[in-house]
């Protein structure tokens, strides 16, 4: 009977305490490792780090890896495969130190899972010697490890790695499109061998002409520029030692501003018409939109470039542009005007399309005052001839008006017309 009464609570206990499902399971942490396998690293050694998640249940999915170092730095990567290998090359013993490695998954596919930190690795990176000849790695007493890393590690980047070089952009680092950019990366002095780069952001240049290279530095020719060349550049040099090539740090960045062609100007005449007397003012406005560059402008006359007179005056190039001012403007002006810019762009002027041409008529005096005389006396004796009209109109209405009667008329004898009496 004890065995019977034991049977509903065996029965029952599923109920009291469910079994867990496989969703709500922690995650196992993935497994690491260090390819290739060595004691110590030096700088411009290749590292990868390999981190395998182990199988999930079916209803989760593999969607990243997440890779850090004591350093500080954390890499992470989207990836819906259950290994993924980090690679990079060690440029600064701060690369060194204990690395681990976690991954996340997607469960159920609404909500992501993180699994807990790899074990540790320790990639253990070379530093230069001191000059008494003891590692520079080396603990002193009473020193924590990791303090150590702090305070000197900054100090071997700087010592061990071939000193940063200099770039300088020619003839101009703001230029036109299809103007040329030579690039000039200085090293400090020295004997080794060494191999230049050209960066534009984190890209390498490569289309360009090399136009010398040696141990003091590396010149590159872009032949054309475009708008694709506007963005910062940098450089850098490897310098063989001791077998291998240890890279220098990048020089400090130059922003590259590469401008499209200058729009055609605008030409406006004062006055507007275009249509001016003989010895009267006339003013050309030649107008642009401001650049970087220092710019000028010509003015032409017929296709011919206007050379001013002492009488003329050349306005001051400004903000909008610049103007011509004829002070007193004489017949053989008349013709067809328009206007040129050109901006100083590497110590060269380039000429930007001609302005649209702009009409000017003069009227001569001796020509005008006939005409304006001739206007006057038509207009005046069109009111003489007027006024003529009506006065003889006036007359001729008053003859057969009635005049009245005087003192010691005969109102008998007075014309009736041609009015009739009724009878």
């Amino acid at each position: 009977m004890a065995l019977l009464s034991f049977v509903p609570l065996l029965a029952s206990l599923p109920i009291l305490f469910p079994p867990a499902a496989p969703s709500d399971l922690p995650l196992p942490a993935p497994t690491i490792s260090v390819t290739p396998p060595k004691a110590r690293f030096l700088i411009g050694d290749a590292v990868s780090i390999s981190c395998t998640a182990p199988a999930p249940p079916r209803s989760d999915r593999v969607v990243g890896f997440r890779f850090t170092a004591t350093s500080g730095w954390v890499t992470d990567v989207r990836t819906s495969r259950a290994r993924f290998v980090h690679t990079f090359n060690v440029t600064d013993p701060r690369d060194g130190g204990f690395h681990a490695c976690s991954y996340s998954v997607l469960r159920n596919g609404h909500h992501q899972v993180h699994s807990p930190a790899s074990r540790t690795v320790l990639i253990d990176v070379q530093g230069p010697r001191r000059s008494s000849g003891r590692r520079f790695g080396a603990l002193r007493p009473n020193i924590d490890f990791c303090s150590q890393q702090e305070r000197f590690y900054p100090k071997i980047g700087a010592k061990y790695r071939p000193a940063q070089p200099n770039l300088t952009v020619a003839p101009s680092s703001v230029t036109v499109e299809g103007q040329p950019l030579v690039f000039f990366c200085a090293a400090p002095p020295g004997a080794a061998e060494r191999r230049f780069g050209f960066f534009q952001e984190e890209l390498e240049v490569t289309d360009g002409i090399w136009e010398g290279s040696g141990a003091g530095g590396a010149r590159l020719r872009v032949e054309k520029s475009d708008r694709n060349r506007t963005g910062n550049f940098s450089c850098r040099y490897e310098e063989m030692t001791e077998g291998r090539w240890i890279a220098s740090y990048r020089s400090d960045a130059v922003l590259v501003i590469v401008k499209g062609p200058c729009p055609a100007p605008l030409l406006s005449v004062e006055p507007p018409s275009g249509v001016v007397a003989a010895g009267q003012r006339l003013r050309l406005t030649c107008a642009a939109p401001r650049r970087r560059f220092r710019r000028r402008f010509r003015f032409f006359h017929d296709g011919a470039e206007l050379v001013p007179s002492a009488d003329d005056v050349i306005g001051d190039v400004t903000e909008e542009g610049a103007e011509l001012l004829f002070l007193r403007i004489s017949p053989e002006m008349s013709g067809n005007f328009s206007c040129r810019l050109e901006e100083e762009v590497g110590g060269a002027w380039l000429e930007a399309p001609p302005s649209r041409g702009v009409a000017v008529v003069v009227w001569a005096p001796f020509d005008f005052l006939p005409l304006v005389i001739g206007g006057i006396v038509g207009v005046a004796l069109l009111l003489l001839g007027l006024l003529l009209a009506a006065w003889l109109c006036r007359k001729r209405r008053g003859g057969s008006r009635w005049r009245g009667m005087r003192p010691g008329d005969d109102t008998g004898t007075f014309p009736m017309g041609d009015y009739e009496v009724a009878a």
